[in-house]
């Protein structure tokens, strides 16, 4: 049984729900695990994990520096085998524990969720690059989520190339296909006409995401074409400021500011199509994988892992980094065009099922952690 550990920084967004993903994909009767991570108000909480038997365990590192969340984690991490850290924060206060265990410390994994290093500006960016210099001889694995991931963390020089893998992020469909049923309930409670045109963005409201081009966008748009609407699913640090935006665009009518919703599969099935902007850093959203699970289109950034999913043309439409024009016009293509979201839909599934199924996640991660375990017993 090898015994693992999982740490990560905050129970919201895409980091927390690979966790999940993961956790519960891995087999039990060959992993032991145990995950740790704040109460946050997210999208995961103990119960998800403690109903299939995998321990939970409060640790406080959403933000600050704490030394009784290292003692902590130290303490947990001295009697797991793999100790796997999910996004940079988690990265940082998993890996300090670890080198106080010296020799007797676990194999370290690192799950990246978004490089965020080259985006920020000088001095901090220097600092950032230092701890990850210092902090990469116990590194023993890193796993990015997208090829773009990858080539901009070995562009650092932090590790070889040998150490550093993908593994693309994964989402299981049949939930999607079942929520079909609750189109029209959930398109009605959220108060929408019947000829009313839906595009979903699901995100927290925070960076590095570019709530401000989408509304700038639909301020044209709906001079266009007036059935349109915006539904926001999300919460977060800059929800105020993207409400006054809305104001002062005057498109009060036009945009639903829902907050933090989880059943994600019935808001997929009421969207006519998914977008998600960002003006940074990107790993592999699971809202554009869940979005073409639910044979949604999508209209996203052209970032980070994003174009590894959506085929531009196929499955969906990819616009450059704050191009309101560009952005415009791509909705604007598609909610005139019913015959063609239904087709890009369609062709996002079937990418999904081929490509980024919960099965192949769990078998290369499994992968590497038979690998890791087996070199230090060897």
């Amino acid at each position: 049984m090898i015994r693992i550990l999982h740490l990560i920084a905050s129970s919201r967004g895409g980091g927390a729900t690979h966790v999940r993903e993961l956790t519960l994909g891995l087999d039990p009767t060959r992993f032991a695990q145990q995950v740790a991570m704040p109460e946050d108000g997210g999208n995961l909480c103990p119960q998800d994990f403690e109903a299939e038997g995998i321990s939970f365990h409060r640790v406080d590192i959403a933000v600050g520096f704490s030394l009784h969340a290292l003692r902590e984690i130290r303490h947990l991490a001295q009697t797991t085998d793999i100790l796997n850290v999910h996004g940079a924060r988690a990265a940082m206060f998993g890996r300090l524990a670890a080198a106080s265990l010296g020799k007797e410390r676990p194999r370290i994994v690192y799950t990246i969720h978004g490089f965020s290093l080259p985006f920020y500006r000088a001095p901090r960016r220097w600092v950032l690059r230092a701890i990850e210099g210092l902090l990469a001889p116990i590194t023993d694995a890193v796993i990015a989520v997208s090829e773009e991931e990858r080539r901009a963390f070995l562009a650092q020089g932090i590790l070889p190339p040998e150490r550093v893998g993908v593994i693309w992020n994964s989402v299981t469909v049949a939930p999607f296909r079942e929520a079909e049923r609750e189109r029209d309930v959930t398109r009605a409670a959220f108060g929408l006409s019947p000829d009313a045109i839906l595009v979903t963005t699901i995100c927290r409201l925070y960076k590095p995401r570019d709530l401000e081009t989408i509304l700038s966008s639909l301020a044209r748009l709906v001079e266009q074409d007036r059935r349109v609407q915006l539904l926001v699913v999300g919460d977060g640090p800059e929800r105020a400021q993207i409400e006054a935006r809305r104001d002062r665009l005057g498109l009060g009518a036009h945009v639903i500011m829902a907050g933090q919703l989880l059943n994600i599969p019935a808001i997929l099935a009421a969207t006519d199509i998914f977008t998600l902007t960002t003006w940074g850093w990107e790993g592999l959203p699971f809202t554009v994988l869940e979005a073409m699970a639910a044979a949604r289109p999508v209209v996203a950034t052209r970032a980070g892992g994003i174009p590894e999913a959506v085929v531009d043309g196929e499955t969906g439409l990819l616009v450059p980094r704050r191009d309101v024009a560009a952005l415009t016009n791509a909705l604007a293509r598609l909610a005139s065009d019913g015959d063609l979201r239904a087709r890009m839909g369609r062709a996002g599934r079937t990418r999904v099922e081929l490509l980024f199924s919960r099965e192949r996640m769990i078998e290369l991660t499994t992968q590497i952690y038979d690998g890791l375990v087996n070199a230090h017993h060897a």
